[in-house]
């Protein structure tokens, strides 16, 4: 694929999914490997305007994720060369993930995800707030239709519905992926032809990484039995995306027209809808209420309740809330919230210094370590936010304590102030990983939560020049 004609290729997809409204930034997460190149350097390109595309501002930004040391060190160098030479804004976080996710008690995988997008979210912010003539940020990720089909077969092989078979999506929100309708080897076409270097990621060849042994062995064997697979794999995907879009739309109105209140669905309205389009409203009719996603097999349950006339059945389902059938009524609703009893805790009150140890005596030992911290310094790593506390908002005597019966705590950005049981079966945390979670209680107000972080109104932006950060070591 010659040079012009791969940009008239991301032009149409950037005009065919409506990627970039009018007066819209585009941030690039930028890894330095061949694909993020290859997209940083084709909407630099557009960011000057060509075609149909206007003008736009360009900013790339990268993490470091503290995992593959020198390697590491070298990629973010590379990246930060590239974009000075071609005066793009440029910006990095350094963020511990292994010891992050330990602390969260998520994989590498999962929480790497989650420092990534929470950095562009902040970053994105950030543009915004020093460019108020702007509409919006769009972050774009160099998802390729070769990841689409490595998505799609992995799914497949786990087992999925119409959903997981859709593979990545081309629009998510403010992420867009403008390359997501070209496959790998347009991308090293792309850097041979223009000379441009890139940095290899050395696991990217490790087999024992599910996604990785389908793009070295699965793939591979696929093209040598039709050639063209992997595009005919992402194509198909985009084909079932309109399919699933469909069966969603048909699915909301279901779920609006067989509502009888909050937590009520009437069966007799559920009933006239196919399966297909039944088992969708049910999962969103969890979803919506628990805040968890339904397995499978207890749509199934309930589908199967429905279709054979029953007139009682219950189960539980993940994160702990229950649904009833009773006659002709779907209810949803949680355990009788009765005071449950605290066998494992500790409280102390506590005199703040510049840094705080504490180990709790409880069974299980937890450390706790407070540090003021001067979020101006250069050492100061954004990500550290998300588990701070304002300086100025927390007295010199607080407690550290875990729950007790009736707490509760009003989470940062939802407006809403909730028991700790009902947060905590929300997020499908288990009642035995309950009891030892640490707490941060001010004037009788919980201030910051282990898993959730700092409460609303205490909790910090970049604009706060001191924090306390919170670690919470098991």
């Amino acid at each position: 694929m010659q040079h012009s004609e791969f940009l008239s290729h991301v032009i149409f997809t950037l005009e065919r999914y409506e990627m970039l409204p009018v007066k819209t930034a585009v941030l690039v997460g930028f890894s330095g490997g061949a694909d993020s190149v290859t997209l940083l350097s084709v909407l630099d390109e557009l960011s000057k305007g060509v075609g149909d595309v206007p003008p736009f501002p360009l900013y790339a930004c990268h993490v470091h994720h503290g995992i593959r040391g020198a390697e590491a060190d070298r990629d973010e160098q590379f990246c930060r060369t590239f974009c000075e030479e071609r005066g793009i804004p440029f910006t990095a976080l350094h963020a511990d993930v292994p010891k992050l996710a330990s602390a969260r008690g998520e994989s590498l995988e999962t929480c790497g995800r989650k420092v990534r997008y929470g950095f562009f979210e902040e970053v994105s912010d950030r543009i915004l707030r020093q460019h108020p003539d702007l509409s919006g940020v769009r972050v774009a990720t160099a998802h390729t239709a070769s990841d689409n089909a490595e998505t799609v077969l992995f799914h497949l092989a786990r087992g999925t519905g119409l959903t997981g078979l859709t593979g990545i999506p081309p629009v998510r929100g403010s992420i867009i992926r403008p390359l997501i309708d070209l496959g790998r080897e347009d991308i090293e076409a792309y850097c041979a032809d223009l000379g441009l270097s890139y940095m290899t990621d050395s696991t990217n060849d490790d087999v024992s990484y599910a996604r990785n042994r389908i793009r070295h062995e699965v793939l591979p064997a696929l093209e040598a039995i039709h050639q063209g697979a992997t595009g005919h794999i992402a194509r198909t995907a985009a084909t079932l995306q309109r399919d699933a879009d469909c069966f969603e739309e048909l699915a909301k109105r279901l779920l609006n027209r067989s509502r009888r209140g909050e937590d009520t669905l009437d069966v007799s309205v559920l009933r006239e809808a196919p399966d297909a389009v039944l088992i969708r409203s049910l999962a969103l009719a969890m979803k919506e209420y628990s805040g968890v996603s339904a397995e499978q097999r207890h749509l199934e349950d309930f589908l199967t309740w429905i279709r054979a006339g029953e007139k009682f059945k219950q189960m539980q389902v993940p994160g702990g809330a229950f649904v009833t059938l009773a006659g002709d009524k779907l209810l949803f609703h949680w355990p009788k919230d009765e005071d449950e009893t605290v066998t494992r805790t500790f409280r102390k009150t506590v005199t703040m210094a510049e840094r705080l140890e504490y180990v709790s005596d409880a069974p299980t030992p937890v450390t706790v370590r407070l540090t003021k911290r001067n979020t101006a310094l250069p050492n100061f790593d954004a990500y550290l936010l998300e588990n701070s506390l304002i300086y100025d908002k927390i007295d010199f005597n607080f407690v550290l304590r875990t729950r007790q019966p009736g707490d509760t705590f009003a989470p940062k950005g939802r407006g809403v102030t909730k028991k700790l049981k009902t947060l905590y079966q929300e997020a499908g945390i288990s009642a035995d990983k309950r009891a030892d979670r640490v707490i941060l209680e001010q004037n009788g107000q919980i201030a910051w939560l282990e898993g959730f972080g700092a409460a609303e109104g205490f909790a910090p932006n970049e604009n706060d020049r001191f924090v306390w950060t919170v670690e919470v070591l098991r």
